[in-house]
């Protein structure tokens, strides 16, 4: 993580590596009482208006937080990863160098309360089922085999995104994800981003074919994923009785066309 202030512009800019380093930042944020939001609630993906403590300070300040992610040129560039852009009310030029320093200098409570237990006395679904909603987040970016079989039994479309972004996370599991009701269109384009991006996910017709007869995935999304399935996949497709009537239509096109 970077932190850097651009007087200027009046705002401070931090660079992230990745989602993941994005929850556990919001989440250190949060458990350090600097930043302000309802109970038991992570701002992901971290954007909007909020209300800031500064530590030395005894009145919240309120702030805009802007997230960007990489452009393809700066990924080019070996740029990658996002940044968030954070700014204030304009006042004396101590302020900024203030919430600077409150930004960088951040207690890291994600490290801190989810480390592994290596004890092995408390059994996953037990450890998990103590956590709060904020810290099974986290631990979803992280967690091992057993973690992460519990939590796919827990149906938050917010848990399930940040399942995905585990580098862990394996194929198989990304398919069950892709079948569940409880998913939300977020998860569903983040899983369909990702199938383009890596290859073994792309290779996959079992994930395509989850995605595109998943009503939580946006009709755009899934028709342009239906041009990609094999036509054996299209086959099955068309005899699920719980499809939409627009893929099924598009499916059976495709069908057409290929057989010409």
């Amino acid at each position: 993580m970077r932190v850097e202030s651009d007087r200027g512009e009046w705002r401070v800019v931090v660079h992230l590596d990745s989602d993941v380093e994005e929850a556990s930042y919001a989440y250190d944020l949060v458990q350090s009482g600097r930043l302000q939001v309802e109970a038991d609630n992570l701002p992901l993906p971290f954007r909007g208006q909020f209300l800031f403590k500064l530590p030395e300070r005894a009145r919240l300040m309120p702030i805009q937080v802007g997230r960007f992610e990489a452009s393809a040129r700066e990924i080019l560039a070996g740029e990658a990863g996002l940044k968030l852009v954070i700014t204030c009310p304009r006042g004396e030029p101590e302020l900024l160098t203030e919430l600077e320093r409150a930004l960088r200098d951040v207690p890291p409570a994600s490290v801190e309360e989810l480390e592994a237990d290596s004890s092995g006395r408390l059994d996953e679904f037990a450890r998990i089922r103590s956590m709060s909603f904020a810290q099974r987040v986290i631990y979803a970016t992280r967690a091992g085999q057993s973690g992460r079989t519990v939590l796919l039994q827990q149906p938050s479309p917010l848990l399930l995104l940040y399942l995905c972004k585990n580098p862990l996370v394996t194929l198989p599991e990304i398919i069950h994800i892709a079948k569940l009701p409880s998913i939300d269109a977020l998860v569903a384009e983040y899983i369909a981003r990702m199938l383009r991006a890596n290859p073994e996910w792309a290779l996959s017709d079992e994930l395509k074919l989850a995605l595109v007869s998943n009503a939580k995935t946006p009709a755009g999304t899934a028709l342009a994923l239906l041009t990609y399935v094999s036509t054996r996949g299209l086959r099955r497709l068309c005899k699920r009785g719980e499809l939409r009537g627009t893929i099924r239509q598009a499916a059976i096109k495709l069908l057409t066309e290929r057989r010409d």
